[in-house]
């Protein structure tokens, strides 16, 4: 058997979620979708649009920069290689439920400091604060994921890439000079697009 991550069934997504783009949204309305999930093998996951793998997505704020940074050809999704993003996540699996996180929202969160301390070093006592969703069902890939968004606030001297093999370029950079002709993954442009990352909505 293969991973088992979680997942939810397209059928419990919000009324209010665009096709493709970033909803701001409170917590609550987020984890209501969450309430009937359950893990599946990975590879049935990426072939059933009928459900949506759940990923958190942490974006590192300092001030008024952002963190970018760049995928090597040994990051582990082939189909984000050589791209840029902004948005550091992964899947939810069976590991993130334990004695501790019982509940959706614990698990969410457990698994959002898991997916940020795997790649990034970050100061302890970090803490990302829940955004919106981000969903993209205008791709294949899209259809089948859904983006839990986190903005982390956090002391960029002390910020360093962990995964110095699938990650690189690792930089703080301020909103109105992100679109500078670099090429991001679909997440990372629908942030950046949709105002995220505008000073109105930095925690």
């Amino acid at each position: 058997m293969g991973e088992r991550i979680l997942v939810i069934q397209r059928e419990a997504l919000p009324a209010g979620l665009p096709r493709r783009g970033f909803w701001p949204c409170s917590e609550t309305v987020a984890l209501d979708s969450m309430q009937t999930y359950r893990f599946m093998d990975r590879d049935q996951a990426e072939k059933d649009p009928s459900f949506k793998q759940i990923i958190p997505y942490i974006v590192l704020r300092c001030g008024d920069s952002v963190f970018r940074y760049w995928r090597t050809k040994k990051a582990g999704e082939s189909r984000l290689h050589h791209l840029y993003s902004i948005g550091v996540g992964g899947h939810i699996n069976e590991r993130d439920v334990n004695l501790f996180s019982s509940s959706v929202g614990e698990i969410l969160k457990e698994a959002a400091m898991r997916e940020l301390q795997e790649e990034v070093v970050v100061p302890t006592g970090s803490r990302p604060q829940f955004q919106g969703l981000l969903n993209d069902d205008e791709t294949e890939v899209g259809q089948v994921h859904l983006g839990m968004v986190f903005s982390c606030e956090v002391d960029r001297e002390r910020v360093t890439i962990r995964e110095t093999g699938a990650l690189g370029r690792g930089e703080w950079i301020q909103p109105h000079a992100l679109l500078d002709g670099v090429e991001y993954e679909t997440w990372s442009e629908i942030l950046i697009r949709d105002g995220l990352m505008s000073a109105d909505r930095r925690t």
